[in-house]
């Protein structure tokens, strides 16, 4: 386990910890090709640090870098049936806030927000591509990168 898992591991209960594939409400993600040394945290979990009327997204990937790569985090928010772009933003940044506080600001990270969803509609597609829909984590601003229901996670990390 890398110096940035230990760290935020100490920090957060056992408890919401996941060690599998990842499913909310019928929606399901593959960890499949994920690298081994990663924490991935259920916010709906007893144990979760967000209380349960607080806005937050379904999880929190963070995958531990090595001495040649940097590390991921990932804010990560599934959707059987619809996805709304205005409410998987709220979300998202929402994780995305919490996680600013777990992850040194000056740690060397790739941030990637995620929704995935049984469908997306075009006009809730574009929604997402607006600048004003990014989700930032300690400065950085990314889009909301979009997979459906069943695929594997890795391929919108890189």
């Amino acid at each position: 386990m890398t110096e940035l898992l230990k760290r935020i591991r100490c920090k957060i209960d056992a408890s919401c910890l996941v060690k599998g594939g990842l499913n909310k409400a019928g929606c399901k993600v593959a960890m499949t090709e994920m690298p081994a040394t990663r924490l991935v945290i259920d916010f709906d979990k007893p144990g979760s640090p967000l209380a349960t009327d607080e806005t937050r997204c379904d999880y929190l990937l963070v995958v531990g870098g090595g001495q040649r790569e940097c590390g991921w985090v990932s804010v990560i928010e599934l959707k059987r049936g619809q996805l709304r772009a205005e409410q998987i933003v709220k979300q998202l940044q929402a994780g995305a806030s919490f996680a600013a506080n777990l992850v040194p600001s000056g740690e060397a990270i790739r941030f990637r927000p995620v929704a995935a969803s049984g469908s997306a509609p075009k006009h809730e597609r574009r929604k997402l591509r607006n600048k004003s829909n990014m989700i930032e984590l300690h400065g950085k601003r990314e889009h909301v990168r979009l997979m459906s229901c069943g695929a594997k996670l890795v391929t919108v990390l890189r």
